[in-house]
């Protein structure tokens, strides 16, 4: 919501074209390019818990030794309560450090350190956050028409080289 000027209470939901008609989730699964009836849908009222990678880039190359991965999570109403990070195709996954900012509502930055070996490899990182709820980010996505709630787990490629 931008500039905001004033609030109004209503007893039903609003009918204008946003909330009637474009901010809305199927209330079932539908395949891959389903166009629902709008009466087949619910509101968007909520986000899901969700993180990304932003450092390093997809297909950056890295020099041996110790790196930064870093990144944001969110959750909408609920806190986050953990990311954690993944290196061998999501078999196994080490917690991340969170940062000290911590509002209701906000991002929570997060960091890890991979000590990367072996000139000519390559890693898959792969990200996931858990909520305050308990909520975990899926490995794929849910489809829907409108492509809301889109938080499957982020995966960045990285090539080390050596010395």
């Amino acid at each position: 919501v931008k500039w905001l000027t004033h609030i109004r209470v209503l007893q039903q939901p609003h009918d204008g074209q946003f909330m009637a008609k474009s901010y809305r989730f199927p209330k079932f699964p539908v395949a891959p390019g389903t166009q629902v009836d709008p009466k087949d849908t619910e509101t968007v009222t909520r986000l899901d818990v969700k993180t990304w990678i932003t450092s390093p880039a997809n297909e950056t190359t890295v020099p041996v030794g110790r790196i930064v991965i870093r990144g944001a999570a969110w959750a909408g109403e609920a806190d986050i309560a953990k990311v954690e990070v993944s290196t061998d195709f999501g078999r196994t996954w080490q917690p991340a450090q969170l940062g000290e900012d911590h509002a209701r509502y906000a991002w929570r930055l997060w960091d890890y350190y991979l000590q990367v070996k072996d000139p000519g490899s390559s890693y898959l990182i792969m990200a996931r956050a858990t909520d305050s709820t308990g909520r975990t980010q899926p490995i794929e996505a849910v489809w829907n028409p409108s492509g809301y709630f889109y938080n499957p787990i982020p995966r960045v490629r990285v090539n080390v080289v050596g010395t």
